[in-house]
């Protein structure tokens, strides 16, 4: 699954939207082929709303939970569906949890501690958190086998320059999964959105051939 993530080149984080304007985003991001979604579990009522949108969307989209660094939401996450869990920092009881349940495990990491650790444990598709360029650049060094997935403010203006620093793939929050677009129902704003964002990713993919 993790290496349909990285083809795929984007994960979109929906946080802080209610299920009617999460639903509609995820048609949209259907519609576009988009098919990596974290629903973050910093919203009280993220259970519900991941349970919700697996049974909409099911086979069609691969549902995460983020934002898990204790057993209590982790166990909702599982409950809820979750195809895949990820956590803003690099967590080791995350890590147990997940590989006995056998589900996908995205940890975060920022220094090159952090990066070691996750290294050791198993993990080499790491959450960059906050996203730093240069950090991303940096690493390139020493650690040439790891994929890195920055999230954090990423939006056409600057999805190219990480992918050129090392990204293997973006987490797209607010840029696309945005709370005033969805509520006004704007739903052409956030198409062009997206096909922007593809097709910079699309043509930075055909350059590098």
């Amino acid at each position: 699954m993790l290496e349909r993530l990285l083809d795929s080149k984007i994960l979109i984080v929906i946080r802080g939207l209610n299920l009617r304007e999460a639903t509609d985003l995820c048609e949209i991001l259907l519609e576009n082929d988009l098919r990596f979604v974290e629903v973050s579990f910093s919203e009280e009522d993220a259970d519900e709303v991941l349970k919700t949108l697996k049974k909409h969307f099911d086979g069609e989209l691969f549902l995460g939970a983020g934002t898990i660094f204790d057993e209590k939401n982790y166990r909702k996450a599982l409950a809820a569906g979750a195809d895949y869990v990820l956590s803003p920092g690099l967590s080791q009881k995350m890590a147990e949890l997940s590989k006995k349940d056998r589900i996908p495990y995205i940890p975060g990491v920022f220094t090159p501690t952090d990066v070691q650790n996750a290294l050791e444990l198993g993990y080499d598709v790491l959450k960059l958190y906050p996203a730093d360029m240069n950090l991303l650049r940096s690493y390139r060094g020493p650690f040439p086998k790891v994929k890195f997935i920055p999230f954090g403010g990423v939006t056409d203006e600057n999805v190219t320059l990480y992918l050129s620093s090392g990204a293997a793939a973006v987490g797209i929050g607010s840029y696309i999964a945005n709370k005033k677009l969805l509520r006004e129902r704007n739903f052409k704003e956030l198409d062009d959105r997206i096909k922007k964002i593809k097709s910079l990713i699309g043509g930075l993919s055909g350059s590098c051939r």
